[in-house]
């Protein structure tokens, strides 16, 4: 999309009776998506194989993502083995922590478009562990609404989801920016009647938000 496409979308002139919502998920947006090479490192320390690791990940990620298994437990499926309190927290959240940190120049930019009137939401898939760290960090101050899969009980791509949230915006449909790293998401929030947008990786979003007015 270039800078006058934008232009049309972003108008300056216009009064705004409704607020204009940039909505971002987390990971591979507005931090690296950090779990592929995080299973690596279990691999290696549990000597396992990755396709192993994958195919219990996938059979038991859903109800981890919408907070109707802990994090640990969910862990302890996909690596097939029990998890101590101590080795979840060394083995699996001090390496997304090592991820986990929103980009200052990203942060200053989102800090600059809240001055310009720009309102702010979180909506993203994540599981309980997940989510405590990152309001432990205060991530999310930043955000004016925040809506989660493992708070809500509602994930991506179903339509569900982008409707509830919208409730909670009070703004018109294409008052509302989304950005997500998988397309068929952002797809379905297009289809919802919102500007979806692909996003791969904080790099992409901070040149986005750069050119957002």
């Amino acid at each position: 999309m270039n800078s006058r496409s934008r232009s049309r979308i972003y108008p300056q002139g216009e009064k705004k009776q409704h607020p204009y919502w940039l909505v971002l998920d987390v990971h591979g947006v507005l931090i690296p998506s950090s779990e592929r090479w995080i299973l690596h490192q279990l691999s290696k320390r549990t000597h396992q194989s990755m396709l192993g690791i994958y195919f219990r990940l996938f059979l038991n990620l859903k109800p981890a993502q919408l907070g109707k298994r802990s994090a640990k437990s969910f862990y302890e499926e996909v690596l097939d083995m029990r998890l101590t309190e101590k080795q979840f927290q060394e083995w699996y959240m001090k390496s997304y922590a090592v991820r986990g940190k929103i980009a200052p120049a990203i942060l200053e930019q989102l800090e600059r478009l809240k001055k310009r009137g720009w309102k702010l939401a979180i909506l993203s898939d994540m599981h309980s562990a997940q989510a405590s760290y990152h309001r432990a960090q205060k991530h999310f101050a930043l955000f004016d609404e925040v809506f989660l899969s493992c708070e809500t009980g509602l994930m991506k791509p179903f339509p569900g989801v982008f409707a509830a949230l919208e409730k909670r915006l009070h703004t018109r449909k294409d008052h509302i920016v989304y950005c997500d790293d998988m397309w068929f998401n952002s797809g379905i929030a297009t289809l919802n009647g919102w500007r979806g947008l692909t996003i791969k990786g904080p790099k992409q979003l901070l040149h986005f938000l750069i050119d957002l007015q």
